[in-house]
């Protein structure tokens, strides 16, 4: 006959062990220290449960909150105006950029910016490092006078040919005028 209990209970299921540990039989009275311990352990699994339901019906509420169209399309416009007010924070500071979106800035501002841990300016200037380790400029530059081009500014040896006929002309006096600033400084 204990055989036959004993193959009863290994084929029960987990809950009905759990029962039959929980109520013990008339002739095995439990002591009221371990009966109290054995009900503190399921209302702390009780407890547990009613936990683990409540989160898993909040994070149902939360996924279909967000997948409602007008929520989407809110995130959508918040990200697009925290793009654009990046991107002028970077104008700011480097008023060359013609970038008109993050993509077009590059990767690695991408990245940066995703992580939302990153200053706009910082992201910006590791692109251009970026970019300017991918191309790099040539070594052999070549001066506009090597190959017959006209230089920006005369040399004060230049300067000192013109004749006062040549600085009547505009476009030559105003390049004597920036070369000469240039070389007071």
């Amino acid at each position: 006959m204990n055989e036959m209990n004993e193959t009863a209970t290994v084929e029960e299921t987990p809950q009905e062990q759990n029962t039959l540990v929980e109520e013990p039989q008339k002739g095995d009275e439990m002591p009221p220290e371990e009966r109290a311990k054995q009900a503190s352990r399921r209302r702390a699994v009780e407890q547990r449960a009613k936990e683990l339901r409540e989160n898993a019906r909040e994070q149902q509420l939360r996924q279909e909150v967000l997948s409602h169209p007008l929520v989407k399309e809110a995130m959508t416009l918040l990200e697009k105006t925290r793009f654009e007010r990046d991107l002028d924070r970077v104008r700011e500071a480097y008023p060359g950029l013609a970038a008109k979106s993050p993509k077009e800035v590059g990767e690695i501002y991408c990245r940066l910016m995703a992580s939302g841990q990153v200053d706009p300016v910082i992201a910006y200037e590791a692109q251009v490092a970026a970019d300017r380790r991918r191309n790099p400029v040539p070594e052999n530059m070549v001066s506009a006078k090597s190959t017959g081009g006209t230089s920006l500014y005369y040399s004060s040896q230049e300067l000192d040919r013109l004749t006062d006929r040549d600085l009547k002309d505009p476009n030559i006096f105003k390049k004597a005028m920036l070369s000469l600033s240039k070389l007071r400084s």
